[in-house]
């Protein structure tokens, strides 16, 4: 609930869908690309994980958020809708230089007001389009 408006509210993110005309492909795009494995759920034609972490107000509380990579059920075309993940890394400027050095067109690092003060940011598309935010928070700026 919001305090004092008795209305009910999102609390976190239980997980991030992307669908695709090939899952595995791009589950291993994720994988080489970004260090995001993904573990296989045959049945479904699914690629997943899921990120642990504590509620901040509730340390003994675990959540998690899914990411998977799904099966569309319709061929997708280059007409479909843009959409934008936000990733949080330690180092932004060699996960770039990485990045770059496997012929992936990375724009350029900028500064931006953050949550903490100014952390660093830059955008990419992944194989099938969907574009990519990854952050690197001012608190983790050397």
């Amino acid at each position: 609930m919001v305090e004092g408006t008795g209305r009910v509210r999102v609390n976190g993110i239980g997980g991030v869908f992307i669908y695709s005309n090939n899952p595995k492909r791009l589950a291993e795009w994720y994988a080489q690309h970004l260090g995001i494995d993904l573990k296989t759920e045959e049945a479904q034609g699914a690629y997943y994980t899921e990120i642990w972490y504590r509620d901040i107000d509730s340390p003994r509380k675990k959540l998690h958020t899914v990411f998977a990579i799904m099966r569309a059920t319709e061929l997708l075309g280059a007409n479909r809708r843009e959409t934008m993940i936000n990733y949080r890394v330690d180092d932004l400027e060699a996960l770039a230089q990485q990045l770059k050095a496997d012929g992936i067109a990375v724009e350029p690092i900028t500064t931006q007001r953050d949550a903490e003060g100014y952390g660093k940011f830059t955008h990419l598309k992944d194989l099938d389009g969907n574009r990519i935010e990854l952050w690197q928070p001012s608190s983790r700026e050397s």
